[in-house]
C-alpha cells in the first residue's frame, strides 16, 4: 500500500512536470510578475526621469535664476520673454515640455523685503496622473531653495537685531550729539519697521506656487474617457479576437478556409467584426460619460478614423496572439500580459514623465500610447491625427496572413 506521503509526492511531481512541459504557461508564470513588479518599483522609486520645464523669467535676477536651477528632478529650458507665456502653453500642448514655470517681476524684491514670492506653474490638466503629481512635486523640489532663504533670513535677523542694539547703545552714549543721534535713531527705526512689516507667512513658506491648468478645469473630468476607452479596448479586443481564431483553428475552420479560398477575406472579416465591437464599446462609454455631463467634440469622420485605428490594430494583434498560442487559456494570459503592463505605463495611474527614460521610450513606441493620444485629439480638441498607423496595420495584416499560411 502506497503511503500518503508518497502519493502527495507523486502528485507534486506530476504537476511540476506538467508545468515544465507547458512552456508557455511557465514563461508567463515567470515573466508576468517580473514585468509588473519592475514597473511598480520604477514608478515608486524613480531615479532616471527627466521632466522638462519651460521657464519664463520676468525677474531676470540671480535669485530668480537660482529658484529654477534648484528644482531637483527637473530640466529647465529658458524661453524668450517675448510672448513667453503663449509659447510656453503651446509647447505644453504639443508635449515639447512637460510643465511651465512663470517667475514674475518683483520676485527677488519680495524676498528681500521678507514678503512671500509667487511662482506660477502651468500644466496639462488632461494628463490625469501627471496633474496630480504636480500638486506636490514642485513644492518638494523647491525645499532646498526655501531652506536657503530661511537660513539667509536668520542671518539677516541677527544682523538687524545687532544693528538695533548698537543703535540704542550709541544713542545712550552720544545723546549730546544731536545730528549723530538723529541719523542713528532713523536707521534704528527703519530696521524696526522692517521687522514689524515682516509677513509671518514668509517664515513658514517664503515661496508659494500657484498651479494654473492650461485647459478649462472641466476638461479634467472629460479627460477620463481618453484613458478608459483605449485601455478597455486593447484588453477586450485582444482577448476576444485571439480566442476567436483559436476556436477556428481547433475546430478545423481555418484549414477549410485555406483549402477553399484565400485567407485574406477571412482576416478582413475578422477585422471588420471586431472593429464593429470596438465601435459598440466606444458608444457605450461615450454615452455613459455624456450622461454625467461631459462634453466632447463630436466629429463623425474623426471618430470613425479613431475607431478604425484602435479596432484594426488591436484585432490584428489579437489574431497574432491567437495564432501563436496553443489554447484559449494561453491567449487570455498573453492578452493580460500585454495589456496590463501597458495600462500601468499609460499615464492613468503613474505619470510617464516620472518614469525612467527607458520606460518612457518603450511606452511611446507601443500602440496604447498612440491610441490614448489619438482619442485625446479627437474627442477633446476635434483634431485629426496622423494616418501613419496604416503602415503598422499593413505589417500586422501581412504577419497574420503569413502565420495562417504557415499553420
Amino acid at each position: 500500500m502506497i503511503s500518503p506521503i508518497l502519493k502527495t509526492y507523486a502528485y507534486l511531481k506530476k504537476d511540476s512536470l506538467l508545468l515544465y512541459k507547458r512552456k508557455k504557461y511557465l514563461y508567463l508564470f515567470i515573466l508576468l510578475p517580473l514585468i509588473i513588479a519592475t514597473l511598480f518599483l520604477f514608478a515608486l522609486n524613480p531615479k532616471d526621469y527627466d521632466i522638462k520645464v519651460g521657464i519664463c523669467d520676468f525677474d531676470q535676477t540671480d535669485i530668480s535664476t537660482q529658484a529654477f536651477q534648484n528644482l531637483n528632478g527637473f530640466s529647465p529650458i529658458i524661453l524668450e520673454n517675448k510672448n513667453c507665456l503663449e509659447k510656453m502653453q503651446e509647447q505644453i500642448k504639443q508635449s515639447k515640455i512637460d510643465i511651465g514655470l512663470e517667475i514674475g517681476e518683483g520676485f527677488t524684491q519680495n524676498l528681500e523685503e521678507l514678503k512671500q514670492s509667487k511662482l506660477v506653474v502651468y500644466y496639462d490638466n488632461t494628463d490625469i496622473a501627471f496633474a496630480n503629481l504636480i500638486s506636490w512635486k514642485i513644492d518638494q523640489s523647491l525645499q532646498p531653495f526655501k531652506r536657503q532663504i530661511i537660513d539667509n533670513l536668520n542671518q539677516e535677523l541677527d544682523t538687524k537685531i545687532n544693528s538695533v542694539r548698537s543703535g540704542v547703545d550709541l544713542a545712550l552714549e552720544f545723546s549730546d550729539f544731536s545730528k549723530t543721534l538723529q541719523n542713528k535713531i532713523q536707521e534704528t527705526d527703519d530696521d524696526l519697521k522692517s521687522l514689524e512689516e515682516m509677513n509671518t507667512e514668509f517664515l513658514t513658506n517664503p515661496i508659494w506656487t500657484d498651479k494654473q491648468p492650461i485647459y478649462d478645469e472641466d476638461l479634467k473630468k472629460d479627460a477620463g474617457i481618453i484613458y478608459i476607452f483605449p485601455i478597455l479596448a486593447i484588453f477586450i479586443i485582444l482577448m476576444l479576437s485571439s480566442t476567436s481564431i483559436i476556436y477556428d483553428k481547433n475546430c478545423g475552420f481555418i484549414t477549410r478556409v485555406k483549402a477553399s479560398s484565400s485567407p485574406i477575406f477571412y482576416i478582413l472579416a475578422k477585422l471588420i467584426f471586431f472593429t464593429a465591437l470596438t465601435a459598440i464599446q466606444f458608444a457605450i462609454i461615450l454615452i455613459l460619460f455624456m450622461f454625467y455631463g461631459t462634453k466632447y467634440a463630436i466629429d463623425p469622420a474623426a471618430i470613425l478614423h479613431l475607431i478604425l485605428f484602435i479596432g484594426i490594430i488591436n484585432t490584428a494583434l489579437g489574431l497574432i496572439i491567437g495564432l501563436i498560442a496553443n489554447n484559449e487559456g494561453i491567449a487570455v494570459l498573453f492578452s493580460l500580459m500585454i495589456s496590463f503592463p501597458l495600462m500601468l505605463i499609460s499615464g492613468i495611474f503613474f505619470p510617464t514623465q516620472a518614469l525612467p527614460k527607458t520606460i518612457q521610450w518603450i511606452s511611446t513606441i507601443l500602440p496604447l500610447h498612440y491610441q490614448i493620444a489619438a482619442t485625446k485629439q479627437t474627442l477633446l480638441f476635434s483634431q485629426t491625427f496622423q494616418t501613419t498607423w496604416v503602415y503598422l496595420a499593413i505589417i500586422l495584416f501581412a504577419t497574420t496572413y503569413y502565420l495562417i499560411r504557415k499553420n
